[in-house]
């Protein structure tokens, strides 16, 4: 994938909105791909080291503490889009990032700055 888009939501929904508009604005559905990553292990899902005993959060059952999360919830989600050429590259990032997408390249990333500097 030589013109490959990459781009990162930490909204499932606005990554959604994002696809679709790549292809109202005629990228080829093959090419453009949503991915989502669930993963229902770690911290993030439940606290594995204290385990669902009653005195733990008041009591709850394993839905609270190691169900994964809704899709709505899920924040590693990835609109990867095959470009033909440089300018339909362009084209996608722009779409992209109007909706607020995230470039997981840390060299595309602006450089932080200081305040006031």
């Amino acid at each position: 994938m030589k013109n490959a888009i990459v781009r990162t939501f930490t909204e499932l929904a606005t990554a959604e909105q994002a696809r679709d508009e790549l292809l109202l604005a005629g990228f080829s559905p093959d090419g453009v791909e949503l991915t989502v990553r669930s993963d229902e292990t770690g911290a993030v899902q439940g606290n594995f080291t204290v385990g669902d005993r009653p005195a733990v959060k008041g009591g709850t059952d394993y839905k609270d503490t190691f169900a994964p999360t809704h899709q709505q919830a899920v924040r590693d989600c990835m609109v990867t889009v095959s470009a033909a050429d440089p300018a339909q590259a362009d084209r996608a990032a722009v779409i992209l990032d109007r909706f607020g997408a995230l470039d997981p390249d840390s060299a595309h990333r602006p450089a932080n700055r200081r305040a006031g500097g």
